[in-house]
């Protein structure tokens, strides 16, 4: 069974869209991440299977293959974590696909399914929007970090529970980087300004 969601990466202050491609086949159980992965990358197994398990779903058997693409360009970072893992859960029928195409996704994940926060979000999400990109799925710790960004909407989860229940429409979410703008702008209104100042 093959299953796709969409990620990024980021060298240097350059952002560039990820696919995510997995295989689940019969066989060995086996468990390979191909299109030059870093070390994060390769560690993200066991994370990726604890946190499938202990988040109560069943971790597939058999022959997983993980293509990163473009093959030829390195990707670096824990961010990965949360797309592999949505696209195993879509290629056993808990996640489905055309729900999981909507959103670009980037997250790390703890043994327990929280997620963590990732580095270069900001480069992240103004680097998909300007690829017109319009959903983006992050850690709700990276909130803070994207809460300036306009032209793309982010929603922001605590664990794998949370995002595959949103994907899969049991419970809603609004983007959040919305919501901070609004709150920023209202606590921004203050009663006086320079204006007030004699001499200005």
């Amino acid at each position: 069974m093959l299953a796709k969601s969409l990620s990024c990466s980021v060298i240097g202050i350059d952002a560039y869209k990820v696919d995510v491609e997995v295989d689940i086949a019969e066989g060995l159980p086996a468990f390979n991440i191909i299109g030059l992965p870093d070390t994060a990358i390769r560690e993200s197994k066991d994370r990726i299977k604890f946190a499938i398990k202990n988040s109560g779903y069943r971790f597939p058997k058999g022959k997983i293959t993980v293509n990163l693409a473009p093959a030829n360009i390195r990707k670096e970072g824990s961010g990965f974590d949360l797309p592999i893992t949505l696209s195993l859960l879509c290629g056993l029928g808990i996640v489905d696909q055309d729900r999981l195409s909507e959103f670009a996704i980037c997250g790390e994940l703890s043994l327990d399914g929280r997620l963590k926060e990732i580095k270069g979000a900001l480069p992240i999400s103004l680097g998909l929007r300007e690829k017109a990109v319009d959903k983006l799925v992050l850690p709700k710790k990276n909130l803070a970090e994207v809460s300036n960004v306009n032209g793309i909407k982010i929603y922001t989860f605590e664990s794998l529970n949370n995002v595959v229940e949103f994907l899969d429409k049991k419970i809603e979410a609004e983007p959040q980087n919305k919501n901070i703008r609004l709150k920023i702008r209202c606590k921004s209104k203050y009663k006086r300004d320079f204006t007030d100042v004699k001499g200005q």
